[in-house]
């Protein structure tokens, strides 16, 4: 394919002035989407629509002249049932602020929970997700949205056996998105999380995430070197970076994810948007480039069914 639709980069700007300003410059690297993060916009507060709020933010997105996707706040979770009142409220929030915002997509993750608690509960804990998330995906339609399953990295509490979620399988994304059935709910291909699960677990890289591939609406595009957090328990903050350990959001070229390869192997039933997911630490304007640009020739290489 010649490009996705739309490509830019996620934010993480939450004052109107420093978003304002970082729109302006993504835009002005070529970028024609930008992925707000909900947490720090403060558009939801109490699981309610702060509507000052949300109105202040509406002209300061207006102006950029690209697409705009939505991620979730990271807890938000179909599977939680000792909350899903208060999940539920805040997942309706977050698509009334997409709707106000205009934006089409809304990232959601699968539901994070006790490794022993899913192992004794797998079964049960799965059918309450699929309700929630056909329930959501019923809402988002009603709103215009598009709600988008990301696929999930390997994490220090995975390999400590603490906590755990199905979403480390891209196939297993696949088949909750395939047993929901409804046209508002489709996948996220997190390149990097599928890397460093295939890295984990021993799977071909190409193989999973070509499942997940004709459901796909939304990339998520940052490098890593696939290495899961296993090898040092007390690792300071920002050492990660130093031993390539972990899911690092760093810019393309900067890991070893082999992106052209996984690429030339993926068949998408329409043109994805896709999201440079890059930490901020990393948001220097040499690197964005780059990685737009290197963004732009890796996705040449997948295919558009016909």
């Amino acid at each position: 394919m010649s490009c996705p639709l739309k490509i830019g980069f996620t934010l993480y700007e939450g004052q109107d002035s420093a978003l304002a300003a970082r729109l302006e410059t993504i835009a002005g690297f070529g970028a024609d989407l930008a992925e707000l993060s909900m947490a720090p916009l403060n558009t939801v507060i109490g699981g309610r629509v702060n509507t000052p709020r949300l109105k202040s933010l509406v002209p300061v997105v207006s102006g950029f002249p690209g697409m705009l996707t939505l991620h979730a706040p990271l807890s938000l979770s179909m599977m939680d049932p000792d909350h899903i009142e208060a999940q539920s409220i805040a997942a309706l929030s977050c698509l009334d602020v997409c709707a106000t915002l205009g934006a089409k997509l809304l990232v959601v993750h699968p539901g994070w929970i006790s490794t022993a608690r899913f192992e004794r509960e797998r079964s049960d804990l799965m059918a309450i997700e699929r309700d929630g998330l056909e329930w959501l995906a019923r809402q988002a339609a009603s709103r215009g949205v598009t709600v988008c399953l990301e696929n999930m990295p390997v994490t220090r509490e995975v390999t400590a056996g603490d906590i755990t979620t199905y979403g480390l399988d891209p196939v297993a994304v696949a088949a909750q998105v395939e047993a929901v059935n409804h046209p508002n709910l489709r996948a996220v291909i997190d390149f990097s999380h599928a890397y460093l699960a295939s890295r984990h677990f021993g799977w071909d890289l190409a193989e999973r995430v070509s499942v997940l591939a004709p459901l796909a609406r939304h990339l998520h595009l940052h490098d890593s070197f696939g290495r899961p957090p296993t090898h040092w328990e007390n690792l300071f903050p920002g050492d990660d970076v130093i031993f390539g350990e972990g899911d690092l959001h760093l810019p393309l070229g900067w890991g070893d994810l082999p992106f052209e390869t996984v690429m030339g192997s993926l068949t998408f039933s329409g043109a994805p948007s896709a999201t440079l997911e890059i930490g901020m630490g990393w948001h220097e304007d040499s690197a964005m480039r780059d990685s737009l640009s290197r963004a732009r020739a890796y996705l040449q290489q997948a295919r558009i069914a016909r």
